[in-house]
């Protein structure tokens, strides 16, 4: 393959920080060299005189499925909108429902929806949490040339119910089918080995929903496979009050006596999370995933600015909410400087590292997250020409601030260009869109009719039960 030098008038990674005059030499699926100048070498040539050149955006929690199946259904909830919390009493029973009825080609047909809208938001990594019937994603996934880390879901007690009071209800025996078993055959199908583009690993729901066995049994695995755990962890009070109830410790701890809690293991959320938690994390050298829109959609703070200071290993998922990454660090900035009171907490250094660098050694992956010789070719670059940039002091914080993911004009993936000029070479784009509406508007429509969706929602959607 012809060898690619980008051009642009800014360079920047963690390592590194800010560069201006250098070219980037990708050669196959690497970054080749980073050079001053031009360099005189027969290549195809991106010049981007405005460019801000940044390693691909890592999503270090997200539920694809969830973006487009909860758009607007998870918002504004009202008080008595719901029986109880949002988890178990919405958001669990429609994925039940999308799971028992959409056909194998409509969940691929959505999860490429919504992968799109990950990609042009200059996502080049994600790992993605879903339930097992969803498996049509890693394809999807693999098809359009990101970077995946597919982690399914188990559960000791499949199928959840909820109590009276709106309650998660959550059995102690062990099911004779947690998903365990699937996992491995996904893993042997489509795991492409540590520094492959598509990876399988684990998904334990919690150390509410799983037994102190099953999650025995997913670190021995994963540790034997070198793969990748993600496991919510301290991200309500039911959990943290039911570990507690049940092992008479915090959640961190639960897991680390399990040894759960070390590199490999990302924790989605920590919301709950003490600062002696947060201090066994980062000794032992796990990560925390936090998903800032998620929670403020719920009128929530995630505690962003206690992670920094703590000095525990971090990165931004998007959760499922809009699957856009600048807006994402954007939220994650506000919210550290809200949080703390400090107008330098969650600084654009700060939050552009933890979705590069950071997120990349959480996944294990040296290659990944940094513009380096060496380095896989996992590159956005945002032209930042516009009027809602210029003029630039400092392109990192007129990213941060100011920054729109319209204005992602290159976005390359084992040195394949998926983004060229602003437009998407890899799928029809319109198609994909035209198809994944069609397979989540089914769902809703059977939700309303079985009454899974509740009467304040549908009114304010203008909507009417069948």
């Amino acid at each position: 393959m012809e060898p690619t030098v980008i051009t642009p008038r800014w360079i920047w990674s963690a390592e590194h920080g800010l560069r201006s005059g250098h070219a980037v030499v990708v050669a196959d699926d690497r970054i080749a060299d980073i050079v001053p100048g031009v360099p005189s070498l027969d290549a195809e040539r991106i010049d981007a005189p405005d460019g801000l050149l940044i390693p691909g955006l890592i999503n270090l929690h997200n539920h694809a499925l969830s973006a487009p199946l909860f758009r607007g259904l998870a918002d504004d909830i009202a008080p008595g909108d719901l029986p109880g919390h949002i988890v178990f009493s919405l958001l669990m029973p429609l994925g039940d429902l999308a799971a028992s009825l959409m056909t194998e080609e409509e969940i691929g047909d959505a999860a490429e929806m919504a992968l799109l809208a990950g990609l042009r938001g200059g996502m080049t990594t994600l790992l993605d949490v879903f339930r097992l019937t969803q498996a049509p994603f890693i394809a999807r996934a693999h098809r359009l040339g990101l970077r995946s880390y597919s982690c399914p879901y188990l559960f000791s007690t499949p199928g959840l119910a909820m109590t009276s009071d709106g309650r998660p209800l959550y059995g102690t025996n062990e099911s004779a089918d947690t998903g365990f078993e699937e996992i491995l055959a996904l893993f042997a199908a489509h795991d492409e080995g540590r520094h492959g583009r598509t990876r399988v690993g684990f998904g334990p729901h919690g150390a509410d929903s799983c037994t102190p066995a099953l999650l025995r049994a997913i670190d021995a695995k994963a540790r034997e496979l070198d793969t990748i755990v993600s496991i919510h962890c301290a991200q309500n009070l039911h959990e943290v009050e039911l570990v507690r109830e049940r092992h008479g410790c915090a959640p961190v701890e639960h897991l680390r006596d399990l040894g759960l809690i070390r590199p490999g293991v990302v924790l989605a959320h920590c919301m709950y999370a003490t600062d002696a938690e947060l201090e066994i994390t980062r000794a032992e050298a796990a990560a925390i995933a936090s998903c800032p829109l998620a929670f403020a959609r719920s009128g929530r703070f995630v505690p962003l600015a206690r992670f920094e200071s703590s000095g525990v290993r971090f990165g931004i998922g998007t959760d499922g909410v809009t699957l856009d990454m600048v807006d994402e660090l954007r939220a994650a900035a506000a919210f550290a400087k809200t949080q703390s009171g400090l107008p330098h907490a969650g600084s654009a250094r700060s939050v552009l590292t933890a979705a590069t660098r950071g997120a990349a050694l959480a996944l294990g992956r040296d290659d990944l997250g940094a513009i380096l010789p060496g380095a896989k070719a996992d590159l956005a670059l945002f032209d930042l020409g516009g009027a809602r940039y210029q003029p630039v002091w400092d392109p990192l914080k007129a990213l941060i601030t100011n920054g729109s993911s319209a204005d992602l004009a290159l976005l390359m993936v084992d040195g394949r260009v998926l983004i060229r000029d602003r437009r998407v070479v890899v799928a029809d784009e319109a198609s994909v869109v035209r198809r994944g509406r069609a397979a989540i508007e089914r769902v809703w429509e059977a939700a309303i009719a079985r009454g899974a969706v509740p009467a304040p929602i549908l009114a304010r959607a203008g909507r009417a039960a069948h």
